[in-house]
């Protein structure tokens, strides 16, 4: 009788272990399964504010412009390549953003919005900076340019904005030079605009300005 009460509590002891093994095991999948999902949320958003940080960004131009040796850069003999592959960068940004502007808010009541026009010919892309003061509409700029055209070939204007700065660095030329047709870029001009507090664009700083392109760009009506 002793053996079978020994066995008898062996078995139940057994089985009581098994079963709490079992729960707690239970209890570590649900907690693993809630800790992977909070993790998964908090990837995915932090995830979604660096895209967004990006797509910001990535509208306010390459910052490269901005640097003191940029004019010299792509004033040496590898200045076309950069050009080139520099054009490219900002085609594809604004070809495959699905954002068509951002704005930018400040304390001051400034708004700047860059938007993204719309055409129908795939060979003429034009970017826009707005400036916004109180609501209403102050002053625009061309900020990106990529057109084909008749008689002068291509032009791209590229623009930089630093936000904190409120400044606007800016590119304007031909990839090839036209009439006559050389065998590379016809730098227009180089500057950098400021905005002012009540949303006014002006040129502070002329760093390079070639007047026959700058006549050509007007002759072929470029410059809006």
């Amino acid at each position: 009788m002793g053996k079978i009460f020994s066995l008898l509590f062996f078995a139940i002891t057994l089985f009581s272990c098994k079963y709490e093994n079992k729960t707690d095991f239970s209890q570590s999948l649900k907690l693993n399964a809630r800790k992977d999902s909070l993790d998964d949320t908090i990837l995915a958003q932090a995830n979604k504010t660096v895209s967004n940080s990006t797509i910001n960004n990535s509208f306010l131009g390459d910052s490269t412009l901005s640097q003191p040796d940029y004019f010299t850069s792509i004033s040496q003999n590898n200045g076309t390549k950069k050009l080139e592959n520099q054009n490219i960068l900002y085609k594809k940004y604004y070809s495959d953003s699905k954002n068509n502007e951002v704005s930018i808010f400040n304390s001051r009541g400034l708004n700047i919005k860059i938007v993204k026009e719309k055409f129908l010919d795939k060979g003429n892309m034009k970017i826009n900076l707005y400036t916004f003061f109180n609501g209403k509409k102050i002053d625009s700029i061309q900020f990106y340019r990529d057109f084909e055209g008749n008689g002068f070939g291509s032009y791209n204007c590229l623009s930089y904005y630093d936000k904190k700065a409120d400044k606007i660095w800016q590119l304007q030329y031909f990839p090839v030079t036209p009439n006559p047709s050389g065998d590379s870029p016809g730098i227009i001009s180089f500057t950098r605009k400021s905005i002012n507090s009540e949303g006014m664009i002006k040129v502070d700083s002329t760093y390079y300005l070639d007047e026959y392109l700058e006549a050509e760009m007007d002759k072929y009506n470029l410059y809006y």
